[in-house]
């Protein structure tokens, strides 16, 4: 077999996985100029081509052009392909990936679209139910076996995957109760914008008198707000200490929970007119008649 192959391989590898010849000479241990010779129809040593394979994401039989090669173990590779990506990138690579996968992959009966490009803006023009902002370019993938929800961009991009329980979702929710008094919490009068404070500012304790100022609420609002918020776990307060006497002071509970609300709490209340991808084929309602206190407490 001619060497020139393995260098086209290994150019037309590099290229698909994202990679410059700089990057894959560091990665397995040799120079710029020596991948670049490879690629100009010389060949690596033969040493050198399991890693090469690693790297690349590939088997040594697909260096060679043999693409039946033997399957590889895709959790290995997706860690091996995750690990060739700047830090920095390895969120949004990852997304992206989710994104094809919620058009291509997820089930046989789903559409083939090579026609959908993955946007650069996350947003439309166009206004969202609420009369402000802009529609989400939304994707929804809904099976028997769960859900793939979220936002494929360039500018912004989120996903969450839900596959079903076997005992399905309601013993994993909270109670009609505990929704209603979360909800509520959110709803008082300041608390949107004691919670936004919160996220915006660095971690720790806070005043009521510091978030109200901050948020531009007045101070008897933001008590209740930041009480009703730590009844529903939002927050946490600590009784300190201060000349005046005992003073409760506030943080944010779970930094990484109130984002994800927040987020698919506008994906949610958008409706269901927008999506860039929509792809509901599931027959199974959504739960199985839990739900109600009664009902999970039981």
């Amino acid at each position: 077999m001619k060497t020139e192959l393995i260098g086209e391989q290994i150019a037309r590898y590099r290229k698909a996985a994202g990679m410059t010849q700089e990057e894959l000479g560091r990665a397995v241990g040799v120079s710029t100029q020596a991948v670049s010779r490879w690629e100009c129809g010389g060949a690596p040593d033969v040493t050198l081509l399991p890693a090469i394979a690693d790297r690349l994401h590939v088997t040594v039989d697909a260096l060679f052009g043999r693409e039946s090669g033997p399957a590889k173990n895709m959790s290995n590779d997706l860690i091996q392909w995750m690990r060739s990506i700047p830090e920095k990138d390895r969120l949004t690579g990852l997304t992206r990936l989710l994104w094809e996968a919620a058009i291509y992959g997820i089930s046989d009966s789903l559409f083939d679209a090579p026609w959908i490009a993955y946007p650069e803006k996350a947003e439309l023009d166009k206004p969202s139910l609420f009369g402000e902002g802009k529609a989400l370019m939304r994707t929804m993938t809904g099976t028997d076996a769960g859900y793939l929800l979220g936002v494929g961009a360039e500018d912004y991009s989120y996903f969450g995957v839900f596959p079903e329980p076997e005992e399905g979702y309601e013993r994993y929710l909270l109670t009609d109760g505990e929704y209603r008094e979360l909800f509520a919490a959110l709803a008082l009068p300041g608390a949107m914008e004691a919670l936004r404070y919160f996220c915006r500012s660095r971690e720790g304790h806070y005043a009521p008198a510091v978030v109200a100022g901050a948020a531009g609420v007045p101070l008897p609002e933001t008590e209740r707000a930041l009480e009703a918020l730590t009844k529903a776990n939002l927050l946490e307060n600590e009784q300190i200490t201060m000349p005046e006497g005992p003073v409760s002071v506030y943080a944010l509970r779970n930094f990484s929970g109130v984002v994800p609300l927040l987020t698919f709490a506008r994906w949610a209340g958008q409706g269901n007119g927008l999506n860039l991808v929509g792809n509901l084929m599931r027959e199974k309602c959504f739960e199985k008649g839990a739900g109600s206190d009664e009902k999970q407490k039981a």
